[in-house]
C-alpha cells in the first residue's frame, strides 16, 4: 500500500514538474517597437488567454536599434517593428523564417502638455510660442519619419528644423514632451497610457492628417533559431486573430 502511494506521489511530482518545465519552455521573447509599450501588457494577456500554455515577454526600443541588436545576435523569438522596412531588413539578412507580415497600422499625433492653441493644426509648430518640437530620429523610428514627411508635405520642414529635439524612440518623445518641450510628435496609442490620461483630443493633442505621411504599416517577423517553436507558431497565429486585432483597435491602431 505504501509503495503504491509513493508511486502515485512520484508520478504526480513528475507530471507537475513536466508541466512547469513545459510552461517555461513556452515563454517567448518579443522585441517590440517602443510605440507598442502601451498595448503590450494587454496584448500579452490576450495571447495567454488564447494559448494558456504560452507566455510572451516584451523588450522595447526603436525599430532601428532593435534591428541592430538582433543582427548582432540578441536572442529574440519575434520582432514587432513600427514599419515593414525594418522587419524586412532582417528577412533580407537571412535572419527570419519568412518575409515580414503586417499586424497593425499606426497613427501619428501632435501632443502638447503646455495648453497651446491647436486650432491651426500642424502649423502650430511655427508659432513663436513653440521653441522646441520633439520628434523621434527619422532614421531609427518610423513615427519620426512619418512626422518628417508630414512637415515636408506641409512645407514646414525648413521652418521647424531649428526647433527640433531628437528622441531615440516614442517613449522618450513622450517623456521629453511631458517634461519641458513645448510640443512633440508621438503615436496615437500613447494617449491611452496612464501618463497621458488627463489630456484631451483637440485641446492637448490632435491626429495628423494621414494623407501627409506614408501609411505606418507595422510589420513583424519570426526569427530563426528559436527554441520555443510551438509558442512562436501560436504567437504568429495570434497576431492574425480577432482577439489581437481587438486589442490593437482599443489603442487606436488600424487593421492592416
Amino acid at each position: 500500500m505504501l509503495c503504491m502511494v509513493l508511486s502515485r506521489l512520484v508520478t504526480f511530482y513528475l507530471i507537475l514538474t513536466a508541466s512547469v518545465f513545459a510552461f517555461a519552455e513556452n515563454r517567448i521573447t518579443v522585441a517590440a517597437a517602443a510605440n507598442l509599450s502601451a498595448v503590450a501588457p494587454e496584448l500579452a494577456k490576450a495571447f495567454h488567454s488564447s494559448y494558456p500554455q504560452d507566455e510572451a515577454v516584451f523588450t522595447f526600443g526603436s525599430s532601428g536599434s532593435l534591428v541592430t541588436q538582433i543582427t548582432y545576435g540578441a536572442p529574440f523569438d519575434v520582432f514587432l517593428s513600427a514599419d515593414m522596412s525594418f522587419a524586412n531588413k532582417l528577412f533580407q539578412a537571412g535572419l527570419t523564417q519568412k518575409e515580414a507580415e503586417p499586424y497593425a497600422v499606426g497613427k501619428l499625433v501632435l501632443f502638447t502638455a503646455k495648453h497651446l492653441d491647436l486650432a491651426d493644426g500642424l502649423r502650430v509648430v511655427t508659432s513663436v510660442q513653440v521653441r522646441q518640437v520633439v520628434n523621434c530620429n527619422p532614421e531609427l523610428a518610423p513615427y519620426g519619419l512619418a512626422a518628417k514627411q508630414a512637415l515636408e508635405r506641409s512645407n514646414l520642414w525648413d521652418e521647424v528644423q531649428s526647433k527640433l529635439v531628437s528622441a531615440q524612440n516614442i517613449t522618450q518623445a513622450v517623456q521629453f514632451t511631458l517634461t519641458g518641450a513645448d510640443i512633440g510628435f508621438i503615436n496615437l496609442s500613447a494617449v491611452f497610457t496612464p501618463a497621458l490620461a488627463g489630456f484631451k483630443e483637440g485641446k492637448d493633442w490632435i491626429l495628423i492628417d494621414q494623407t501627409l505621411y506614408d501609411p505606418i504599416r507595422q510589420g513583424y517577423v519570426v526569427l530563426k533559431g528559436s527554441q520555443n517553436k510551438q509558442a512562436v507558431i501560436d504567437f504568429d497565429a495570434f497576431l492574425h486573430s480577432s482577439a489581437a486585432h481587438a486589442v490593437f483597435a482599443r489603442y487606436g491602431y488600424g487593421t492592416p
